[in-house]
């Protein structure tokens, strides 16, 4: 049997301050909103949805992945790209049925060396981000290429915004003309910096920066960032001003920074039976609420919501010895009328306590291997 640890780090696995040269670093020029985990409120996902609903991804061949490492519900399809795989950005209608890939692989012009990440413009057209080669790769909806875009850092994540693109830039191989370990730049539609936010630690391996969707924009205009273990979760306008930071405050329990600035680190505070607790994957927005994943080094989980209307923080701790995946949020995507999308995958769905509460043919859809998007309509919020 799966211990609580290995469970954990497949749920994770399943789901995705230094001085600055140059234009000003503007991260404290926002406003700050702190939440105290300790007095987070029951978060019940019966609360906090309407109805339910799944949609059954095709099990073609060339439709399989080995893991998602980001997912996107846009135009009434749905977009990932498995980094492992190297098989594009799969393309799949409202029904699950599996349309075509996007992007090749090569040495050639319009060919990729890998993929970092993506986005997906409201035309339909795929944005793709090479960053080997420090180029975004445009294609139309149908997969053929339309343009080549370099890009004068080394990105981890980007998002294209009214007036330019929000990078998230890796801390290796940076452009030093530009910055001195910036975690994200707002640049205009030439890459002209506009302005740097936060900062990597001049020291540290900096495990966190290797997520590929801390970046993402939502139905209201603006744009949530975040990227673990870091336990602040920002909020950037439609043209990629920084406008809220949200921290969640674990007290004493707060992963030490050197452990945020080299994630590899904890399996220390592991050994020793230390109880620190961060953030898991970055956060998905909906419904004017941000849903997360919160971890510890003693391998507890925590679902958690935080209710931008009310300001109030829910937390949920998982019970690993009675899991039942439908009433968690462990959401990957929102589409465009506010449902949580949450990935569940065969591997996954073998530890679920409570099998028989799902539809007859979702339960064979997993017993052919095939993956599975769990929808929760939101109430009005």
């Amino acid at each position: 049997m799966m211990h609580q640890h290995q469970l954990c780090y497949l749920i994770c696995l399943l789901i995705w301050g230094t001085s600055c040269q140059g234009p000003k670093n503007q991260s404290d020029l926002s406003h700050l909103t702190i939440y105290s985990f300790d007095e987070a409120a029951p978060l019940d996902a019966k609360d906090f949805v309407e109805k339910q609903r799944y949609v059954l991804l095709s099990v073609e061949e060339e439709a399989l992945f080995k893991r998602v490492d980001k997912l996107l519900a846009i135009n009434d399809q749905f977009y990932l790209f498995d980094h492992i795989n190297n098989s594009g950005v799969l393309v799949f209608d409202a029904q699950g049925n599996f349309i075509r890939k996007i992007g090749d692989f090569g040495e050639g012009p319009y060919q990729l060396n890998g993929i970092e990440d993506f986005q997906v413009r409201p035309n339909g057209e795929v944005l793709v981000l090479d960053a080997i080669e420090n180029k975004i790769i445009v294609y139309t909806p149908e997969g053929n290429w339309v343009d080549t875009i370099s890009i004068p850092v080394n990105a981890g994540g980007f998002i294209e915004t009214e007036t330019g693109w929000l990078i998230a830039i890796n801390k290796d191989n940076q452009n030093d003309a530009i910055a001195n370990y910036p975690k994200v730049g707002n640049f205009d539609t030439s890459f002209t910096l506009d302005s740097l936010y936060f900062g990597y630690a001049a020291t540290g391996e900096n495990a966190n920066v290797y997520y590929h969707a801390g970046l993402l924009s939502h139905s209201s205009g603006f744009i949530g960032y975040n990227r673990p273990p870091d336990d602040t979760i920002r909020l950037f306008s439609s043209t990629g001003k920084l406008e809220q930071q949200i921290l969640i405050d674990f007290g004493d329990k707060k992963l030490p920074d050197h452990v945020v600035n080299d994630l590899m680190l904890d399996d220390e505070l592991k050994k020793n039976g230390l109880d620190y607790r961060y953030l898991q994957l970055p956060v998905t927005i909906a419904n004017n609420m941000v849903f997360g994943l919160i971890v510890s080094t003693n391998n507890d989980s925590w679902t958690f919501a935080i209710n931008l209307t009310t300001k109030k923080l829910h937390a949920n701790k998982i019970d690993f010895s009675n899991l039942h995946i439908g009433s968690l949020f462990l959401p990957t995507a929102v589409t465009s009328s506010e449902e949580l999308v949450t990935l569940i995958e065969p591997i996954l769905f073998e530890y679920e306590s409570h099998p028989g509460n799902y539809p007859e043919e979702v339960i064979s859809h997993f017993e052919n291997e095939g993956s599975v998007l769990l929808l929760h309509k939101l109430k009005p919020n």
